[in-house]
């Protein structure tokens, strides 16, 4: 048998680990909106539907949901493929770095960005895929060169628009040619022109920075709370200064400003502080959404904290004279495994997945209502009473959680579009 090269073998321990930690993620049921987008959208239903359904917006993304469908409805297949989508990732993140830095250094970072238990939410989530599918696409641009590199890119604005960071992350004008002609296409698609409609329209530039200034800073905090990964924050729209807001403002800009400086002073380490920040642009600055911040939002942007731990441990392992410490960089590395697995089992069933979200946002009235839903399918009524109840007192104009309510107490069937 051919033996493994130590290439080889940091391959197979990103794929391991990575089947490891997700190994409980292939039991994982649908959630939230996987039941909208895919389990009752007839477009993804097989290929024939896919097909009958085009043109439309991403419509790799949907083939490939189609793709899944019609190999299996079942949730395992489409959690397999979104695992082995980030496990490729991983690798190709090792495969960016492992010329261009110290091996102990892209392995490490490859690891952590594989590990970190912020990246559930774009691969045991199902409709996370958006964002990890579109991942790949932009890291296979980035590995490659010429019309593989182009081909790449092209996909992965076919997967979701954000990619478009990626022309700027790539040297040569192929990516910015086709984002150029991407753009066209978009301005005469009514699909796209009614995405960034309902997108411009959804809050006023001044209320969108002052908001996003919160979500970063939030988002930042996410990388360190390894335990409170939260699926539906439901973070607050800013409307006026305040001290907080202030203290969010600076700490961004200071943030980039560090990166600008250290492109001279230690260009690895400002290149990651700006990456970070790139990857984020496309969602959580100028453009509104109608969720603030989404943990999967990190999934790329993870890269440049991700690279800052491995290059700093090596740092300080050569000022010191020693070799890569790679005991604390395994005891990090099997915290966050453990962090991404205990996050997993919560997308095992509706009710779990909806219970931690309400423990930790409990001021989101969207939370209560989907966790009395659940409940009420399980007949456990007394316990959906009360959390239809709590939606209620946070928002007392939740119609859907009157209704649901009603129904409830009247011993009727709860309605799907009462749900989410």
């Amino acid at each position: 048998m051919k033996r493994l090269t130590g290439r080889d073998s940091a391959y197979a321990l990103i794929v391991g680990a990575v089947a490891v930690a997700y190994a409980n993620a292939l039991t994982a049921t649908f959630q939230f909106d996987d039941w909208n987008v895919i389990v009752n959208q007839a477009k993804v239903h097989g290929l024939a539907a896919w097909w009958a359904s085009m043109p439309g917006i991403r419509p790799l993304l949907k083939l490939s949901y189609a793709l899944n469908w019609a190999v299996s409805p079942a949730a395992f297949g489409f959690h397999l493929v979104n695992v082995a989508i980030h496990a490729a990732n991983a690798c190709l993140v090792y495969a960016l770095l492992k010329t261009r830095t110290a091996m102990a250094v892209a392995l490490t970072t490859a690891l952590l960005f594989a590990l970190h238990p912020v990246q559930t939410e774009a691969v045991t989530y199902v409709c996370g895929r958006s964002v990890s599918l579109s991942a790949l696409f932009a890291l296979a641009c980035l590995a490659t060169a010429g019309g593989a590199s182009a081909l790449f890119f092209a996909c992965g604005l076919l997967v979701k628009e954000t990619v478009a960071v990626a022309a700027l992350a790539k040297r040569g004008l192929s990516p910015l040619l086709i984002l150029g002609l991407a753009v066209v296409a978009a301005l005469a698609s009514p699909w796209y022109l009614h995405l960034f409609g309902t997108s411009v329209a959804t809050r006023p530039l001044g209320v969108q920075l002052l908001t996003q200034a919160h979500g970063v800073t939030y988002l930042i905090g996410q990388l360190v709370r390894i335990g409170r990964m939260n699926a539906d924050p439901r973070l607050p729209v800013i409307t006026s200064w305040s001290a907080p807001v202030f203290s969010n403002v600076v700490l961004i800009v200071s943030l980039l400003a560090v990166g600008v400086v250290m492109l001279r002073k230690n260009r690895p380490v400002g290149l990651a502080i700006l990456w970070f920040f790139l990857w984020l642009a496309p969602t959580n600055s100028i453009l509104p959404r109608l969720d603030v911040a989404n943990d999967r939002q990190l999934y790329l942007a993870m890269l440049g904290p991700a690279f800052l731990v491995a290059y700093g441990l090596n740092e300080l392992a050569k000022r010191r004279g020693g070799v890569f410490p790679w005991g604390a960089a395994v005891v990090l590395l099997i915290t966050l495994a453990t962090a991404t697995h205990l996050r997993n089992r919560v997308y095992q069933d509706e009710v779990g997945f909806w219970d931690d979200t309400a423990a930790k946002s409990p001021h989101n009235a969207r939370a209560f209502n989907n966790l009395g839903y659940a409940l009420a399918l399980e007949k456990r009524n007394a316990e959906a009473d009360a959390a239809f109840s709590r939606a209620l007192e946070l928002d007392p104009g939740y119609v859907k959680a009157k209704i649901n309510l009603i129904l409830l107490r009247e011993g009727r069937a709860l309605r799907p579009e009462t749900k989410r």
